[in-house]
């Protein structure tokens, strides 16, 4: 008697479980498919908007007309994308070779610089116009050993089409300033 009573459970587990696989619990008609999805329900990722933005960062010392450097990433909302330009700079002349333990030589030390912009961004509540985070490290190399680093957080609120200014910086004489021009892609 008591090896039916856990075959007997055994089958009512093995119905129930089949029934919760199967979407409807015992005893309980399925709801059509189409009534399953409401208006209500989160977002799929395969929802959120893709932007392309354009942006412009120009650089004036007041003696000659602004340089600019221009780049574009494409951005699926709340995703983070960024772009990194620069290059790697020797930071004292190079020691004479002399071979380490391990027969090795070492050189002198070594630092990025350049510009590194990372962003992300969201719809406004209106849905009209794109909230877009920014941040912006550029830094320089002053010999002989002297490395100068600027740092820009911030937001942009911006128009599908039309330019927004993300950040304004004067640094020594020299001012720098980005700008963002999102298209809406999808």
């Amino acid at each position: 008697m008591h090896s039916s009573s856990i075959t007997i459970a055994s089958c009512a587990a093995l119905l129930v479980l089949s029934s919760l696989v199967g979407g409807c619990a015992p005893q309980q008609a399925c709801p059509p498919a189409a009534s399953v999805a409401t208006s209500s329900s989160p977002s799929k990722p395969t929802d959120r908007h893709v932007y392309r933005f354009d942006f412009v960062l120009s650089a004036t010392d007041g003696s000659a007309p602004p340089s600019t450097t221009t780049f574009t990433l494409n951005l699926q909302e709340f995703d983070k994308g960024e772009v990194v330009v620069g290059k790697n700079v020797s930071l004292a002349p190079p020691p004479p070779p002399s071979p380490g333990p391990s027969g090795q030589s070492f050189g002198s030390p070594r630092q990025d610089v350049g510009m590194k912009v990372a962003a992300s961004f969201r719809m406004t509540p209106t849905g009209d116009d794109v909230l877009i985070d920014v941040v912006t490290e550029m830094s320089t190399f002053d010999p002989p050993t002297t490395v100068r680093k600027m740092v820009m957080k911030g937001n942009a609120i911006a128009s599908a089409g039309k330019p927004a200014l993300v950040t304004t910086l004067e640094d020594d004489h020299k001012k720098f300033q980005l700008t963002v021009t999102p298209t809406k892609l999808r």
